[in-house]
């Protein structure tokens, strides 16, 4: 049929109001959260309310067609987004209906609401029946990416009079004008070898869906990986050309991080933790033969993968010292010796491990990403000099960056960077000595820390991973009968219940869902960013908001309202007190510190300091309230020691009681009866609950699951349910080529 000149439109169905301008939705006036490419999702669907809009349809629109996505998952995920900002069940659809296989239809009745300035040219209805629609079909190829679409005035069906005909004319003449003078200056503006997306090829390397890490080496002939086998990683090696695959580590009780090729290609430098030793953290550099052959250890305490300088003759690498909040860059030569310390980063996040620094192609600088503690936390690029160490900042964000590698022409550098509009990380470009950052991929991969480049800057390896994670229930205390009461692509991680009886849940785009516990009726629990550690608090509700730079300590009745701000700062793992009158939590800057805050927000009490070097996961009140467990690393004192989980009184004190687990123990609560610690821990790829009698004795396993993982899980106040979020996450390497 005939379609109208859309310059502005929009769209109210039910309390909603959809802004085709602007891409913003409302409910009854207040903005709702939606992403971008839900956004256009939900455009194409109100604009041909009453059709099919087909999973086709909406893949073109989305995606280009060098665009590397899974174009499924990516069109659940957004169908997901939008059922939920309408608070729509697929069940019994008031908004959104699913034709299988097919695609989808917007049934609610749309009202379209066209801007009368300026005026617009509207093809006449060719039937009555088009004429009484509920809504107007449109082009879906929209002309930019919040759905707004200048299409030319149809003339041949419209009788215009000559004023807008000539009026039009001259708006289309100026339109073009600006668009080559724009494309004019922004290609005089931008070097001559720059990195365009849109000439990039993208090919996934490997599918096991457990890839950790991995190298490229210089000439871009082989790429070195760490793949996950159970809670075992090995070392394989792969020819680009052949996809011939080589193991050259076995599988064994320990994890990568740092992988790096000799200049030269032979050689592969990498940091691991040692099979032998308790501690999944506590890491070592190494370097074999790439073919295979005895590794060789170099250093003790490395928390960066290595990067080499251009005459290779020497390498730079991170050491943390967590007691003092710093982190130390250190030079050493390629075999190992003179090691010593160039420059120390103060007031930083020693907290686990570092994305890596890298060298700058004519030797003068050091690119080191860094975390600063404070308020707000910050993410710092810092541009060391060599050799004298000083260190001035390139690029600062409140959000996370993995490893940078610097492009061949030393202009600008490549680096993951975590967007937090889209939830997930994605490549960046940042010049150089200017710091200026711009989004180099759009995609739906989420790029992980890991990021190695060949010498000619062509070729890029990364690691991309997804996840898939749902709520299930087993109730009436049969661990072995569960149900799944969410589904589709939008994974749950944190899990609780909240104090009227139903579950709550926190999406991977950091949404709070408020669900039956049966699944029905999920709506958004508060609207606010980021949100983690839902902690059930008697008659409320606790949780962690996280902004960009800051991370706020919230309390909310149990329907979402009357939000209120208790502190903010570097903080995590609230526990509430069993009668709801405080919230326990800990803040991460060194010392680690166990506060005390009442739930009605006001002054802070010092608890407890936390004992070995950090503190290593959640806090958990006994059900009596007497007593607080969490656990901790201590490996500076002892590397071999692995982690512990300590008890202390809830008012402040010595552990009364400390227990050695396995390495790699997750998420520890306490039994709902108090006699005993419950937590996570994966064997073989496969992660059940375990329990620690308080009295002690060997922990006895919980759960009997044959796969998959868990990524959070809680008893309900009664303790006769058990909540889970259970699914699996999956990473492989990719490599963009062409990439100059």
């Amino acid at each position: 049929m005939a379609s109208p000149v859309r310059l502005l439109s929009r769209y109210r169905f039910g309390a909603f109001d959809l802004d085709a301008a602007s891409g913003e939705l409302r409910k009854s006036g207040i903005p709702v959260r939606l992403r971008l490419q839900a956004v256009q999702v939900l455009l194409m669907l109100a604009e041909r309310a009453g059709h099919i809009v087909t999973r086709e349809e909406i893949r073109e629109r989305l995606w280009s067609d060098n665009t590397f996505v899974d174009f499924e998952r990516g069109i659940n995920f957004c169908v997901n987004q939008i059922r939920g900002a309408l608070q729509d069940d697929a069940g019994k659809p008031r908004y959104i209906e699913t034709l299988p296989r097919r695609g989808y239809r917007f049934i609610a009745t749309v009202t379209v609401e066209l801007a009368k300035d300026p005026p617009l040219a509207v093809a006449p209805p060719s039937t009555t029946a088009e004429l009484h629609r509920g809504a107007t079909e449109f082009n879906p190829n929209p002309f930019e990416t919040v759905g707004l679409k200048l299409v030319p005035a149809r003339l041949a069906q419209v009788a215009l009079g000559p004023w807008v005909r000539n009026h039009l004319l001259v708006i289309g003449a100026l339109i073009l004008v600006s668009l080559a003078v724009g494309l004019s200056i922004h290609k005089w503006l931008l070097p001559n070898d720059e990195y365009n997306y849109a000439n990039i090829r993208i090919t996934k390397l490997t599918d096991s869906g457990k890839i950790t890490d991995v190298a490229i080496s210089p000439d871009g002939h082989y790429v070195i990986y760490a793949r996950r086998e159970g809670e075992k990683e090995g070392l394989w090696m792969r020819q680009v050309a052949t996809r011939s695959d080589l193991q050259i580590l076995p599988p064994e009780n320990a994890s990568f991080h740092g992988l790096t090729f000799s200049p030269d290609g032979n050689y592969i430098y990498f940091v691991s933790t040692d099979p032998n030793a308790n501690d999944p953290f506590f890491k070592y550099l190494f370097v074999m033969p790439v073919l295979g052959g005895l590794a060789r250890k170099l250093f003790t305490d490395v928390d960066s993968p290595v990067s080499f300088s251009p005459n290779s003759r020497q390498f730079v690498f991170e050491r943390c010292v967590a007691a003092d909040n710093h982190i130390e860059v250190r030079v050493a030569n390629a075999d190992g010796g003179d090691d010593a310390l160039l420059t120390t980063i103060r007031n930083a996040s020693c907290f686990m491990y570092q994305p890596g620094l890298t060298w700058s192609r004519d030797g003068r600088t050091l690119a080191v990403p860094v975390k600063h503690f404070g308020n707000p936390e910050r993410w710092v690029l810092y541009a060391v000099s060599m050799p004298d160490g000083n260190a001035r900042e390139l690029y600062s964000s409140p959000t996370g960056f993995g490893k940078p590698v610097w492009l061949p022409d030393g202009n600008a550098l490549l680096v993951p960077h975590y967007d937090h509009a889209v939830h997930r990380s994605q490549l960046w470009t940042i010049s150089y000595p200017a710091g200026e950052a711009r989004r180099l991929s759009n995609d739906l991969s989420d790029y992980d820390v890991s990021l190695d480049m060949t010498r000619n800057g062509d070729t890029v390896a990364a690691v991309a991973s997804t996840a898939i994670s749902n709520v299930w229930v087993f109730a009436g205390g049969d661990l072995s009968q569960g149900r799944q009461i969410t589904s589709g692509n939008l994974p749950m991680f944190d899990v609780a219940e909240n104090p009227d009886g139903r579950i709550l849940s926190a999406s991977g785009d950091g949404a709070l869902w408020s669900t039956n516990t049966d699944g029905t009726r999920r709506i958004l629990f508060a609207d606010l960013p980021d949100a983690a550690w839902i902690t059930p608090c008697s008659h409320s509700v606790v949780l962690t908001s996280s902004k960009p730079g800051s991370v706020t300590l919230m309390r909310f009745d149990t329907d979402g309202s009357n939000g209120k701000e208790l502190t903010s700062g570097s903080l995590w793992s609230p526990a509430c007190s069993p009668d709801g009158r405080f919230v326990f939590y800990v803040t991460v800057d060194s010392p680690q510190i166990i506060w005390r805050i009442p739930v009605e927000g006001g002054t802070r009490t010092e608890i407890a300091r936390v004992q070995g070097d950090s503190i290593s996961g959640r806090l958990s009140v006994s059900p009596d309230g007497q007593f607080i467990t969490y656990p901790y690393t201590q490996y500076t004192n002892s590397p071999t020691a692995g982690w512990a989980l300590a008890v202390i009184p809830a008012g402040g004190g010595p552990p009364i009681k400390t227990f050695h687990l396995a390495a790699g123990f997750v998420g520890a609560r306490w039994s709902p009866q108090g006699d005993g610690l419950q937590y996570m821990l994966t064997q073989n790829g496969v992660t059940n609950i375990w329990e620690q009698p308080l009295a002690g004795g060997e922990p006895k396993q919980i759960t009997k699951f044959t796969s998959g993982e868990i990524f959070d899980f809680n008893w309900t106040a009664n303790g006769k349910q058990l909540l889970l979020t259970r699914g699996e996450t999956t990473s492989d390497v990719i490599l963009l080529a062409h990439v100059r």
